[in-house]
């Protein structure tokens, strides 16, 4: 009789094992008390990754529902965030936050930026809201300061929009310079002044811990 060696299994490769080609379980359970059987149970199960049982054949309903459901769901995301433009031609479009003074607790409200031919927009989009609306022609002029979080990033942009009835509107777009360039364009279209006033909003020193320059 030739010597053979034990080979270990871990939990990873049996766990790996299941994933890719799966495993079935046919067993009988039956539960007893002070030796009275109560309770049968008898399995059958398999246990696989979904991608392993959608190549076998199995579950491929299933996958095509909730990809359709997802396509539906983005869509219909989609539909409502456009239904948020009232119409108007969206153009530049970056991720940005608000910052909401009102209530209990003052914070940054993140949502998706948008310039479009008749104002701008920022709304968010779970749950569905429009946050910010500001026309063209309800523009004064902007503030810029530049601040930082934490001590170990980069100083980036916090935009002011300043309004014809004296309220501000503090942004932070991800792409502060490209977003004063679509805004210029549009008023420069419109013959409308676009310049950088003085403007008394600023962040709380706990958001905005270092401010380089104001423009």
């Amino acid at each position: 009789m030739e010597a053979t060696r034990e080979r270990r299994t871990t939990l990873v490769d049996l766990l790996d094992r299941i994933l890719d080609k799966g495993a079935v379980i046919d067993a009988d359970v039956i539960i007893t008390v002070s030796g009275v059987p109560l309770i049968g149970l008898k399995l059958r199960a398999m246990l696989a990754s979904i991608e392993t049982m959608i190549q076998y054949g199995m579950w491929a309903d299933w996958d095509r529902a909730i990809r359709a459901a997802a396509s539906e769901e983005e869509k219909r995301k989609i539909a409502q965030a456009n239904a948020l433009l009232q119409g108007e031609t969206p153009g530049f479009q970056c991720a940005a936050s608000y910052w909401q003074s009102s209530g209990a607790c003052p914070a940054w409200t993140y949502g998706t930026l948008t310039i479009t031919d008749a104002a701008i927009r920022l709304h968010r989009r779970e749950p569905l809201a429009c946050l910010v609306a500001v026309r063209f022609e309800d523009l004064a002029g902007y503030s810029l300061e530049y601040g930082t979080i934490s001590a170990a990033a980069e100083p980036t942009g916090y935009l002011h929009l300043v309004l014809t009835d004296g309220s501000v509107s503090s942004l932070h777009p991800d792409a502060t310079e490209q977003v004063i360039s679509g805004i210029g364009a549009e008023m420069n279209r419109r013959k409308l002044r676009w310049v950088p006033v003085e403007c008394h909003a600023r962040m709380p020193e706990n958001y905005r811990r270092c401010v380089a320059k104001e423009i």
